[in-house]
């Protein structure tokens, strides 16, 4: 009889605790609704880990501070000739593009990345697509006023909606290569809000936040709505299997607007598309850079 009991008071504590935790994450978002925002978005917008390591900088690389209006970021470059800029999205950073850079190098052009703020070695500060469309407009223009000048942009996931949403005159004419674009930014950015685990009673206060200001705010930059001007100069690569952004929204652009190219991968899911040899070989050719022996590897190789 007492193990009875026990296991009896055990399993009444068990089903009490979803109750509590329902209480007290209710109690938060009624006393501390300022409080819960913030952390919620300090968890969204700075994916940043702070046990980050250095980068190791494979050969030829450079890494330099870019001092922006809303912070310190962290950028490489690698090559000489034309300038070609590489913009990651939401928890990627500057690291995934260095075989690509790398490459590029051995065909003539220079290439240029950064972490976005809140993001691999930049400041840890919050970056919202706003904040990173400002810090994509001021790298843009320092490298456009270059030397070398800017001839293709080319951006990842989330990356891609801050490209086209940039400044008109940073972005027009220039070839636009964008890896795994994500279209439909709203269901993105829940699926996120789902993912941090979160109480179900905050994920729902946070989320009819995010919907009220969704239309005014985050609405007039879906990428649909900015890219039609850039469709001419545009190839969208995207892999089928995509879990992280809809394949399905990149063929439907394409189909509206067929003068923007879709490069159709298998099997490399939203990131190891971006250093796939279908990737490279298509970029080549989107910079008019024909010499087929000068290859990349996936593998970079470190001093």
């Amino acid at each position: 009889m007492e193990k009875v009991s026990a296991l009896s008071g055990s399993f009444r504590f068990n089903n009490l605790f979803p109750t509590f935790a329902k209480k007290k994450a209710s109690l938060m978002t009624r006393l501390m609704p300022g409080w819960t925002n913030n952390k919620i978005d300090s968890l969204l917008f700075v994916p940043k880990t702070r046990d980050n390591k250095p980068v190791r900088l494979p050969r030829g690389f450079t890494e330099a501070d870019i001092k922006t209006n809303d912070g310190m970021i962290k950028s490489y470059r690698t090559g000489k000739g034309p300038t070609v800029v590489f913009i990651h999205g939401w928890g990627g950073n500057a690291q995934q593009f260095f075989p690509l850079m790398r490459g590029l190098a051995q065909c003539g052009f220079s290439s240029v990345t950064f972490d976005q703020l809140g993001h691999g070695q930049s400041e840890i500060k919050p970056a919202t697509l706003h904040q990173s469309i400002k810090t994509n407009n001021h790298v843009l223009e320092m490298v456009k006023k270059s030397s070398d000048g800017l001839c293709a942009i080319v951006g990842h996931s989330t990356g891609c909606i801050t490209i086209a949403a940039a400044r008109n005159a940073l972005v027009r004419d220039i070839p636009l290569f964008l890896i795994s674009p994500v279209f439909n930014y709203k269901l993105y950015f829940l699926k996120k809000l789902v993912k941090l685990r979160l109480h179900a009673d905050l994920v729902k206060q946070y989320a009819n936040r995010f919907a009220k200001s969704y239309r005014s705010e985050y609405q007039k930059l879906e990428l649909a709505r900015n890219l039609d001007k850039y469709g001419d100069f545009t190839v969208i690569a995207h892999d089928e299997s995509d879990s992280e952004s809809s394949f399905s929204d990149s063929e439907r652009f394409c189909a509206k607007y067929p003068l923007t190219k879709l490069l159709v991968t298998r099997n490399t899911d939203h990131v190891r598309i971006i250093n796939s040899e279908s990737v490279w070989q298509e970029l080549k050719s989107h910079l008019n850079y024909d010499d087929t022996t000068i290859n990349f590897t996936a593998e970079i190789v470190y001093q």
